[in-house]
């Protein structure tokens, strides 16, 4: 049986994943893509768009991933770090992205342990932007996201097939993955049997 912990294992592994060339800063993107994939079908997100990836160098846009409301205006965005603490720059230069957009929420996400560099600061940033834009920003981790995103769903391994649909996708489009994470990835998964 596959277990929620056991999903958030892999994904870790497969996130340290350290190949010549980049990639591995794409890897979370993709984890993350695929759970709102599964939550369209979610009652908070009736009605709603998930914007397709764009590549992982492009600067268009608000996030790396990006929800629109019927209207086709921002509902919710996410920007995605990998190994790079949140910290009150981040958040200032994430807010310089959406500060002319109304939008309801956006998520900074990062692989980096621990999450927040000076969380105080962070707080006080993100209550500040709360105040003078309206737009709820939540700072947290990927994998704890990832965490509780899975046990939202009625089966957590519906999951694993969109992520590595996702990630042959991303590798036949783009440049950022590589063969490299797909074969890890491969035998990530066979580990769980």
């Amino acid at each position: 049986m596959v277990t929620i912990v056991n999903i958030v294992d892999i994904l870790n592994c497969h996130f340290s994943c350290h190949y010549q060339g980049t990639g591995a800063s794409r890897l979370p993107v993709l984890a993350v893509y695929s759970a709102y994939k599964l939550f369209m079908k979610f009652e908070r997100y009736k009605g709603k768009t998930l914007s397709l990836l764009k590549s992982h160098t492009t600067s268009s846009g608000i996030g790396d991933i990006e929800v629109l409301d019927e209207n086709g205006f921002f509902f919710e965005a996410l920007e995605i770090k990998h190994n790079i603490p949140i910290s009150s720059e981040l958040v200032q230069d994430v807010y310089q992205k959406f500060s002319e957009t109304p939008i309801s929420r956006y998520y900074l996400l990062t692989t980096a342990e621990p999450n927040v560099d000076n969380a105080e600061t962070v707080n006080s940033l993100v209550c500040q932007i709360r105040t003078q834009h309206g737009c709820e920003v939540i700072v947290d981790g990927v994998l704890p996201s990832l965490k509780y995103y899975l046990r939202l769903l009625s089966d957590p391994k519906l999951f694993l097939d969109y992520y590595t649909k996702n990630l042959q996708l991303d590798f036949s489009q783009n440049t950022d993955i590589k063969r490299n994470h797909l074969t890890r990835w491969s035998e990530l998964l066979d580990s769980l049997s």
